[in-house]
């Protein structure tokens, strides 16, 4: 029988196991925690080991980290190209109608040319309820009709109308006297229509400055309200609530009073991102909507540089 050797004797642990004995610490439970902590560790890192070896995605990122050059999908997150899927199957003036609401689309990586969006149903349901106070049919077309209707293109005809008429030097102050208008409008809610015609006063300059409305001399948000609708339309048909029939018509027929109200894919882009910086006001948030605008109109892979507009 092969004689038992003793463990060899670390000093600096022998040191410590006095130290914790002078404090009045059981030096033997302190190192059974030590331990217990370091197992621990240990099931974390493995954990994090497995992941990263089934995951291309995290390889990537950690590689990245340390230095390496990006590969394979992971070049997807530096590519600024619209998601375009290769077997849509849509109809030409179906896929037309879907592509105006195109600056949704790319602004949460959609595809463009598709009908479903391809999010997950939970996620859906999530951002129509929190966003939209969506929850059922019945509150989608309600909805729907409203910015139809009505939207937020009531608010900005209110306000354009005021300002068209002054010198910009008088905006602020002519923005001032909108509040007694729209108490008399029981449509319009009057600190909504002061935070927008904020909003609009500070925001038109920039947008200007980036080649909006460089054009056009009297600007329409209508493209603000009716892409959002398309845009609703096809969570509507992803979470059930719309038929594939039934959505695609509401699609067209927004789209058709697109088609009349502007002469392009550009002032269609145009009157979405003013409508965006009326809801929103200067920021990032803006600036990137701006940009987005940009790709939409110039990028190969959009679907605008390759369908014409009429």
């Amino acid at each position: 029988m092969a004689e038992e050797k003793e463990e060899p004797i670390n000093p600096m642990m022998e040191e410590m196991k006095k130290q914790w004995a002078a404090m009045g610490i059981d030096p033997n439970q302190m190192l059974s925690y030590m331990n217990n902590a370091m197992g621990m560790q240990q099931n974390i890192q493995d954990q994090v080991n497995q992941a990263m070896g089934g995951n291309p995605f995290l390889q990537n990122l950690m590689g990245m980290a340390g230095g390496q050059a990006p590969a394979g999908d992971m070049l997807n997150m530096f590519d600024d190209s619209p998601e375009i899927k290769e077997d849509s199957d849509l109809a030409p003036a179906e896929l037309k109608a879907v592509l105006c609401g195109a600056n949704i689309a790319y602004a949460h990586t959609q595809y463009l040319n598709t009908l479903s969006t391809y999010r997950p149903v939970e996620d859906i349901l999530e951002g129509l309820e929190n966003a939209w106070s969506i929850s059922s049919r019945e509150d989608l077309l309600g909805t729907l009709d409203w910015l139809d209707k009505n939207g937020h293109k009531a608010y900005f005809d209110i306000i354009w109308t005021k300002l068209s008429t002054l010198p910009k030097a008088e905006w602020r102050a002519g923005i001032k006297s909108l509040e007694l208008q729209a108490m008399a409008d029981t449509n319009i809610e009057p600190e909504r229509l002061m935070t927008y015609a904020t909003h609009i006063l500070e925001g038109y300059p920039g947008l200007l400055s980036h080649g909006v409305f460089a054009k056009a001399k009297t600007p329409d948000v209508t493209a603000w309200d009716l892409t959002r609708a398309i845009n609703l339309c096809r969570f509507g048909f992803d979470v059930e609530y719309l038929t594939r029939d039934e959505a695609l018509q509401k699609i067209q027929k927004f789209a058709q009073k697109l088609y009349s109200t502007y002469d392009s894919w550009r002032s269609l882009s145009e009157g979405y991102v003013t409508g965006f910086a009326m809801w929103s006001g200067e920021g990032d948030d803006l600036d990137e909507r701006i940009a987005q605008h940009g790709v939409l109109l110039q990028h190969p892979k959009s679907l605008w540089t390759k369908i014409s507009w009429k």
